[in-house]
């Protein structure tokens, strides 16, 4: 009886100092780093491939907006009128797409022009045209029509004579609302004399914007 217990004694002993053995920290530890180990290795797999999908995605994402933007011109092509008809009785022509440039050509309303190409800029789309054989030039879209037309007897025109600033009242305490070129062929409304005596016109420019300018500074045709 008593060798028994020593025998079931012995085995319990043997056990716990085994379970001592393979379950102490440092064995432990020792597995956690190979679990970790295992982990960065995974990660440092999977890295290369993330960087290579986000590689792809963008290029993906840039060819998109250049078949965008190709759809778009291809739209703007097909929309592009042949010919344009001036509207007004001194339509200009200029040499690029903005009234900042200076003027080529001048056409009096219900004149035709041969459309080549077209432009979007901040003032509008702009129509690149043939004025004569030898002369091409940029004119806006607000100054011509698709159909022919003639000019009104009463629609008034100024030209400036110099740089002019275009402001959001008749006097220079008002902000410029934009500057036009000389030469630019604005849209007049109506003049007005301020508490100064000065005279001022209310004007539209190639751009669409209203305001107005100091008289003296063109003239009304």
């Amino acid at each position: 009886m008593n060798t028994k217990k020593w025998t079931i004694s012995i085995g319990l002993t043997i056990g716990i100092v085994a379970g001592s053995i393979f379950f102490t920290p440092a064995i432990m530890k020792a597995s956690e780093d190979v679990i970790l180990a295992s982990v960065d290795w995974v990660t440092a797999q999977l890295n290369p491939i993330k960087t290579q999908i986000s590689t792809l995605q963008a290029k993906i994402d840039a060819q998109q907006k250049e078949i965008d933007s190709l759809k778009q011109q291809l739209a703007k092509q097909a929309a592009l009128p042949s010919t344009v008809y001036a509207t007004k009785s001194k339509t200009a022509i200029r040499s690029g797409a903005s009234t900042s440039y200076k003027i080529v050509a001048y056409k009096n309303a219900g004149e035709s022009l041969k459309v080549i190409s077209a432009l979007s800029s901040s003032q509008g789309v702009w129509y690149y045209v043939q004025a004569s054989s030898t002369v091409k030039g940029w004119v806006s879209y607000s100054d011509v029509s698709t159909t022919r037309g003639t000019a009104s007897s009463n629609q008034k025109t100024v030209v400036t004579i110099t740089k002019t600033n275009i402001r959001k009242g008749a006097s220079t305490s008002y902000p410029i609302i934009e500057t036009v070129e000389r030469g630019a062929v604005l849209l007049f409304i109506q003049s007005f004399t301020n508490k100064q005596g000065e005279i001022w016109y209310n004007v539209q420019t190639n751009s669409g914007k209203r305001g107005w300018m100091a008289g003296y500074l063109g003239e009304v045709k």
